[in-house]
Order: C-alpha cells, then structure tokens, then sequence
C-alpha cells in the first residue's frame, strides 16, 4: 500500500529528528548539569529512556517499511 509506505517514511523522519534532539538535550544536560544532583541523574535516566524508545521504534519502522 503505497500511503501506509509514505506513512512510514514521514515517522522515521520525525522519528529521527525527536532522537537527534533527545542526544542534543542529553549531551546539554551531561555537559552543565551537577553529578551529584539527584533531579538531573533521574532527568538523564529519563532522556536515556526516551532515546531507547525512539531508536526502537524508528527500527520496527524501517522493519515495516522493509529496508532494514
């Protein structure tokens, strides 16, 4: 179904992008934030997290659309 591939090609670009910016923000937040800030530590854990999700998702994706 061509609309479903078109669907999947626009997620993997947004899904992409939202990874590109969770590295940006976790990269920010391990050069300017405290070690030993417990808010910052569960932030970084969360971003982490957010990271995983999106990289999981983007390869179920590519999975789907077949090119990976």
């Amino acid at each position: 179904m061509p609309e479903e591939g078109a669907v999947l090609e626009e997620l993997m670009g947004h899904l992409g992008e939202a990874s590109r910016s969770i590295r940006a923000s976790r990269r920010l937040l391990v050069e300017h934030a405290s070690d030993d800030d417990p808010g910052h530590l569960r932030l970084l854990v969360r971003l982490s997290e957010a990271l995983d999700a999106t990289e999981v998702a983007s390869r179920e994706a590519r999975r789907q659309r077949g090119i990976g």
